[in-house]
């Protein structure tokens, strides 16, 4: 076991021109179980360490493990179900190159909140964690049948409690809370605060200073908070009919971030909403020459839903078309000039 090499500190460090890392697949107690990122573990020796260390633990709630105990600068698990199916099939992110992964710096600042924030902080408290389900079906917003179609589906929603969240969030200031959010994102020490700034920050999407707030939120150390900032940016791009284009170099620094493996659980999303908003290829290209190794992990997994936004990024921002050979997108990045 590599229990001693996965310390931090000791880790290797891969260098950025080595071969690609594709993922590894091995059975595990619930359904096959891949491991994409590794670059010292293998997949064997990783997952007899998780099931020594939490035998009781469901594996997708492996991440913990890998970051507490294993050294892992930051990890994700994620679960799919097949429909008809029992069985579970587990990717497991695993980034063990502790300088890539930067969480933004938070604030410690205590801000004022103006009343229709403080009433939505307010109803968050009271209804835990509904505002982070609220964020991913944000297409059903100001559709009640729709709405309440969501809430069915979602099992355990009140579709008038969703209809309040979309209430609430319809009470801000249009004028002055896109503003007012971004500041409580960058100075306010409640994570509580910034998690609700971050789903006010959907009635702004008309703004490219939204879409740079949300992936820097999505670094943020708190998991709600990143996770507030995914879901938002799922909702946000589940129906891209009035989606345009934004001017992504402003946001260079936490996207880096997100592409070195800070919070791979937003990986795949932010480059769903790249796409989505219409990347400019150069500077897509740029993203990929300097953080290629998730990207080329991804690209390199045998699940397909996660290998498949990886795949589509590099298409288009390269023009090319190499499929899953991820030997070819390696020497294509790596043949980009700086």
């Amino acid at each position: 076991m590599k229990f001693a090499r996965a310390v931090p500190g000791l880790i290797l460090l891969l260098a950025a021109t080595a071969a690609p890392s594709v993922g590894q697949v091995i059975e595990g107690p619930d359904g096959p179980v891949e491991f994409v990122g590794l670059k010292e573990w293998t997949a064997r020796e990783l997952f007899d360490a998780i099931q020594e260390l939490a035998p009781d633990l469901p594996f997708h709630a492996c991440a913990a493990v890998m970051e507490r105990d294993l050294g892992f600068a930051d990890a994700a698990a994620m679960s799919y179900r097949t429909m008809g199916s029992d069985e579970v099939y587990t990717v497991v992110v695993g980034v063990e190159d502790a300088t890539r992964v930067r969480p933004r710096t938070i604030g410690s600042d205590t801000l004022v909140l103006p009343e229709a924030l403080e009433s939505l902080k307010a109803f968050a408290e009271e209804n835990p964690g509904l505002l982070s389900r609220a964020a991913q079906v944000l297409y059903a917003r100001g559709d009640a049948d729709r709405t309440a179609e969501v809430a069915e589906w979602m099992m355990g929603i009140d579709a008038g409690d969703l209809a309040q969240v979309w209430s609430l969030l319809d009470r801000v200031d249009r004028r002055r809370d896109d503003r007012l959010a971004r500041e409580l994102l960058a100075r306010d020490s409640s994570w509580q605060t910034r998690e609700v700034a971050t789903l006010v920050l959907s009635n702004f999407v008309d703004r490219d200073a939204t879409w740079h707030a949300l992936v820097l939120a999505a670094t943020d150390p708190v998991d709600r908070v990143g996770g507030m900032a995914g879901g938002v940016l799922r909702g946000l791009t589940a129906s891209d009919d009035s989606l345009r284009p934004v001017d992504w170099t402003p946001a260079e620094e936490p996207l880096l971030a997100i592409f070195g493996g800070t919070r791979p659980w937003q990986f795949a999303t932010t480059l769903r909403v790249l796409l989505a908003t219409g990347v400019a290829p150069e500077f897509g290209r740029r993203l990929a020459r300097e953080r290629p190794d998730l990207l080329l992990a991804y690209a390199g997994a045998e699940h397909r839903g996660t290998r498949a936004p990886a795949i589509a990024f590099l298409e288009a921002i390269s023009g090319e078309d190499f499929g899953t050979d991820v030997e070819a997108w390696a020497a294509w990045i790596h043949g980009q000039p700086d």
